[in-house]
């Protein structure tokens, strides 16, 4: 069974009293079998990285987001010494200048990405911040061009900067790729629209090793998502792609 479309529909939520769209999201994941994410002792290991990209690019989206660690891949191998902090450099949002259409998002938020442009490959980079940055870090992202916003004091708040990615960029889809505490941590918040996985060809076993959705202890506070099936696909190399809509 191949995979069927659907019409996106943007939720909607109250800021300030207004109604705000928020994009769809959809997390993009690969795992085992039993849903393990950590592929370091799978003899198809290799497949892993392909897998993920090649499904990805099927996936339909104006961004796609990732937690610093993941970004870091993306972001400056060099140094990049900041200066001293700048008083007149205030903590609001920056839109840097772009003409790209899609983009990389980062949840960075104690700002330890560097970066040499504001470009990932094709898509522009937006950095999601904590207002515990430092100005020296913004002036180095102004300088650069890198956009950024602010979702949070000391913490993240996902909702706020899905917000903004919708308010100032534009997006209406945002696809996540990850890691495990990314995905748990849309999952806690109630912000996934879609789950998009590719399961591999093997069984894991391991306990305490990472898995698609990592979430704090304590979950049993809440209910667990219920899900319906949008499509299931065979790919190459007997890996199985579902994709499910999280049912509110």
């Amino acid at each position: 069974m191949g995979v069927r479309c659907v019409r996106i529909r943007l939720r909607q939520k109250k800021f300030g009293g207004c109604s705000v769209k928020l994009p769809y999201v959809i997390a993009h994941m690969v795992s085992s079998i039993d849903a393990r994410s950590t592929a370091e002792n799978w003899p198809n290991k290799k497949m892993m990285g392909p897998v993920f990209e090649s499904v990805a690019k099927k996936i339909k989206a104006d961004a796609w987001l990732v937690g610093r660690t993941t970004m870091q891949e993306f972001a400056s191998k060099k140094s990049h010494r900041l200066g001293k902090p700048d008083r007149s450099i205030k903590k609001v949002d920056f839109v840097g200048k772009h003409s790209a259409k899609t983009y990389a998002v980062a949840i960075d938020p104690s700002g330890k990405c560097r970066w040499d442009s504001n470009m990932t490959d094709t898509e522009h980079v937006i950095e999601v911040l904590t207002r515990k940055v430092s100005t020296a870090y913004l002036k180095h992202l102004q300088e650069k061009q890198v956009s950024y916003i602010f979702a949070g004091e000391k913490e993240i708040d996902l909702e706020t900067a899905l917000k903004k990615l919708r308010q100032l960029f534009g997006i209406k889809i945002v696809r996540v790729d990850g890691g495990g505490k990314m995905w748990g941590s849309f999952l806690k918040a109630s912000l996934i629209d879609e789950i998009s996985h590719v399961v591999l060809p093997v069984a894991d076993g391991a306990v305490g090793t990472n898995t698609i959705f990592d979430v704090e202890e304590g979950h049993t506070a809440r209910r667990a998502k219920v899900l319906k099936l949008k499509s299931i696909k065979k790919l190459p190399n007997d890996c199985v792609w579902m994709r499910y809509l999280v049912k509110s």
